[in-house]
């Protein structure tokens, strides 16, 4: 017996730019989880607490990873809707830019000094710059895949609305006013009068008796020059008046 594959709605997506774009999302989302639950367990083996800069950066990459795994199994068994796909991308963008902008503030001397052991003493404090510095970068990349991500939405969504949009079809004639009636010679050298498909009524145009289809035979069309009456079977008309007396 065989199995029917479910059909699928088709997407309106390009496979490359979509699948790459979002290969980078995921790229950029899982390597910030990383370093934040890192930090995270660094921060509570120290009973420091986490700045409200690491929570909002380990709720946007998780979110991200969750509107990725839910939008490609729409993708790949019901169909990516480009409105939802929209909305997702939208507020993925805005979460990735606070955050990014909230870290690019807070990090921001960190960032500008070289990792090296006359600016953090120790290989632990190297390891943490160079962290904090991949940490900017994997933020950055993902703020700019999500809004690449995003345009790539709203060019598919108009997209999708020029092709199903209809669109009037008038015929204009030969002044450009729609339903003109045709003209005595029509395109192509053909007449009007070839419009007409009883075969009956174009050879009465042209005027053959006969022919094939339903035309009648010519004897149908002879008629008796001598319109007289001549009474019943022709007998009035053969006899005189002494004889009608």
């Amino acid at each position: 017996m065989a199995f029917k594959r479910d059909r699928v709605k088709p997407t309106h997506y390009p496979k490359l730019p979509f699948h790459l774009i979002r290969s980078a999302q995921l790229a950029s989302s899982t390597i910030v989880a990383s370093i934040m639950f890192y930090f995270l367990r660094e921060l509570a083996r120290d009973n420091y607490s986490m700045p409200w800069t690491f929570i909002l950066l380990l709720a946007v990459s998780l979110l991200t990873m969750i509107a990725l795994t839910t939008t490609i199994f729409l993708h790949c068994f019901y169909g990516l809707n480009p409105v939802l796909n929209t909305v997702l991308n939208s507020a993925l963008a805005l979460l990735w830019a606070v955050s990014f902008g909230l870290l690019s503030w807070w990090s921001s001397g960190t960032l500008s000094h070289v990792c090296n052991v006359d600016n953090w003493d120790s290989e632990l404090g190297i390891s943490v710059c160079r962290l904090y510095k991949a940490l900017f970068s994997f933020s950055l990349l993902g703020l700019v895949a999500t809004l690449v991500a995003l345009g790539l939405d709203i060019h598919v969504q108009r997209q999708a609305n020029v092709r199903g949009r209809f669109q009037q079809v008038q015929v204009h004639g030969g002044d450009g006013k729609a339903g003109e009636r045709f003209e005595e010679k029509d395109i192509d050298g053909f007449d009007e009068q070839d419009l007409n498909p009883n075969p009956v009524a174009k050879g009465r145009r042209t005027g053959k008796r006969g022919g094939d289809g339903y035309a009648l035979p010519d004897e149908q069309y002879v008629y008796d020059e001598d319109t007289t009456y001549h009474g019943a079977a022709g007998q009035v008309g053969r006899r005189s008046v002494e004889g009608r007396i």
